[in-house]
């Protein structure tokens, strides 16, 4: 099936900010400590509960202070390159998303008026009340752009969130870095 959309996420691909490296320095020799914090930031970015739950448990985890942590969150500057490469090359042709674990409206805090107006559609896991990577949240966004799953690329940095766009048809390219995605979404669209 042709390519017809492409959707891209947000943390770690899009947005890109200190906080997986804070990740890493404070849980990676405790994995079982951030499983569950983990669940519980699922929890928030569902709405199910309040990123200040969140905040203050990774607070208590780390001995870092609260602002500490939403300075980590709340500090993300736009991938320029990467939405430079989407207005050049894909915006005209394609479909765009933008599909994110989020537990508030992040988007228009940092991508500009003109960033934001590359997607045709975007989606926060709060406003759906489910989190990638749960399959729905890729029903949803594919029924937003009004292609089927199989006409859609998926951009992500977890390669589980990949699995399951994959699992319903979708194309999954792994974000390691900005020359890697753009060169594997063009192969993608050359091969169709």
């Amino acid at each position: 099936m042709t390519i017809r959309a492409v959707v891209f996420d947000l943390y770690g691909v899009l947005g890109l900010n200190g906080w997986q490296e804070f990740k890493a320095q404070h849980f990676s020799e405790r994995p079982e400590e951030w499983e569950r914090l983990r669940r519980l930031g699922q929890r928030a970015d569902a709405g199910v509960a309040t990123q200040n739950e969140f905040v203050q448990a990774l607070a208590a985890a780390t001995g870092k202070n609260e602002q500490t942590i939403r300075y980590q969150f709340e500090h993300t500057q736009a991938n320029v390159q990467l939405l430079d490469f989407i207005a050049s090359e894909l915006r005209p042709h394609y479909r765009v998303g933008l599909l994110s674990n989020t537990s508030h409206d992040v988007f228009q805090s940092i991508f500009t008026h003109e960033q934001y107006a590359l997607f045709d559609v975007a989606i926060g896991s709060f406003a759906v009340g489910l989190t990638k990577p749960d399959p729905a949240m890729f029903a949803i966004m594919c029924r937003e752009l009004a292609v089927e799953p199989e006409a859609c690329i998926m951009v992500d940095d977890k390669q589980g969130h990949l699995m399951a766009a994959e699992t319903m048809g979708m194309r999954g390219v792994l974000y390691r870095s900005v020359e890697q995605t753009i060169h594997d979404i063009r192969e993608i669209i050359a091969d169709d």
